[in-house]
């Protein structure tokens, strides 16, 4: 069983890296954040997750431990597999998990593929397996779920994705707490 890979990126496409280690090309399956970051003939090392079925041999490639515990809690929860596991880690981790312990159905649905009831289920399944994550690491307030609410609805109001707004909400600086100064720094980022 494959478990860590490091190597060069020789070849990408719109899912997987192809990671020459060993004389060997190993194709990965791994998140579109990653996807978008890596280079060719750029050295990369992931923490792997082998999936062996019948007809197949997968790898899922992940930068850190934890993105790869979270991706292997996702798929014993029933109904989700390897590849809905990756594209729920398209959302930022702390936020995935915080909406899964607040059991926010709204806000895990808007993950593609994922449904109202899957999203039920993983609530269900994974509420008590999971810690509850800061989002701002460094900030001394506690998480609050709603603390940005409309701004992240104002931005969904003008055509963007939920998950991008979380994400860039979850990294914004201390300072920034109004709305209409998230809605500004977030459309400047984005133009």
């Amino acid at each position: 069983m494959i478990s860590y890979l490091s190597g060069l990126i020789i070849d990408k496409d719109k899912k997987s890296l192809t990671v020459l280690t060993g004389g060997i090309g190993y194709r990965v399956y791994v998140t579109t954040d990653l996807l978008t970051e890596a280079k060719e003939d750029q050295k990369i090392q992931l923490y792997i997750h082998t999936s062996v079925r019948e007809d197949d041999i997968s790898l899922y490639g992940f930068q850190t431990k934890e993105e790869l515990m979270f991706y292997e809690q996702l798929l014993n929860v029933s109904g989700i597999g390897p590849k809905m596991a990756l594209d729920i880690l398209t959302t930022p981790i702390a936020m995935t998990k915080n909406a899964i312990l607040s059991e926010d159905i709204g806000l895990l649905t808007k993950i593609k593929g994922l449904g109202k009831k899957t999203a039920e289920r993983l609530c269900l399944e994974l509420k008590n397996k999971i810690e509850p994550v800061m989002i701002h690491q460094t900030s001394k307030d506690a998480f609050r779920p709603a603390a940005h609410e409309d701004a992240v609805l104002a931005l969904e109001s003008l055509g963007y994705e939920r998950y991008q707004i979380l994400k860039f909400v979850s990294e914004l600086p201390a300072d920034i707490k109004e709305t209409e100064d998230i809605v500004k720094s977030f459309l400047k980022t984005s133009a």
